[in-house]
Order: C-alpha cells, then sequence, then structure tokens
C-alpha cells in the first residue's frame, strides 16, 4: 500500500538534496507540489501556501544551508499519508548540523505533495 505515494516523497526529497540548493532545483521541488500545497516546516508553526510562498522560503533558507544530505531510516504510508524517519545533514550558517525529523506528507491523486509537515526537537537545531 502507498507504493506510488512514497515513491512521490522519496523523488520530492532527492530534489532537495545537493552542495547548494539552487533556483533550478527549487522549482522542481516546487512543482511536485500542488498548487495550494502547505509546508510547515516547523509542524505547530504557520504554513507556507502556495507555489509562491513555498518557493519564497525555500530561497530565504538556500542561502543559509548547503550541503544538504538527506538519509530515510524508516518509511511507511496509509492511504495518501506518507510518514518518514530521517536525519537531515547540512552545514547551516558555516556549522555542521544533523537533525532527526520525523515528516508527514500528504499525497494527492496525481502524486503531488498536498501538505508536509516536519516534527523535529528544536534543541537539537538551535545555535
Amino acid at each position: 500500500m502507498g507504493v506510488e505515494q512514497e515513491a512521490a516523497v522519496r523523488a520530492f526529497i532527492a530534489d532537495l538534496e545537493g552542495e547548494q540548493l539552487d533556483a533550478a532545483q527549487i522549482e522542481r521541488a516546487v512543482n511536485r507540489m500542488t498548487p495550494d500545497a502547505e509546508w510547515h516546516v516547523v509542524a505547530w508553526h504557520d504554513p507556507f501556501v502556495g507555489h509562491d510562498a513555498i518557493r519564497a522560503e525555500f530561497l530565504r533558507e538556500a542561502q543559509l544551508f548547503r550541503d544538504l544530505r538527506i538519509e530515510i531510516l524508516a518509511i511507511a504510508s496509509t492511504g495518501n499519508i506518507v510518514f518518514n524517519e530521517r536525519i537531515d545533514s547540512m552545514m547551516f550558517r558555516g556549522k555542521p548540523l544533523r537533525a532527526h525529523i520525523a515528516g508527514v506528507f500528504e499525497v494527492d491523486a496525481d502524486g503531488k505533495i498536498a501538505a508536509w509537515r516536519d516534527y523535529s526537537d528544536t534543541r537539537e537545531v538551535a545555535p
């Protein structure tokens, strides 16, 4: 169950990895999302909604980090919901950062990300 939804999330995450997140990568990732997608960078914060807002946040964040590597430790799905446990590693503001993340993705019938919520321990990412 959920093989297609899990593949959509894996492809989306793969588009974000690399030395430096550039405009082409951001556009590929945004195009994997529905036009009205919601992205909760931190699950309990207000989401960025829609391609323009999400693109702008990706561009803002791209200036803060580089060398992003995402290791998916576990992935599971039920219906259109995909859960993943992962480790995001990067250079953040010039310092190495490794964060344990639990992500929740809603994938629509066309394989597009409709919602993305990440849960993490903020102590792990505090400056």
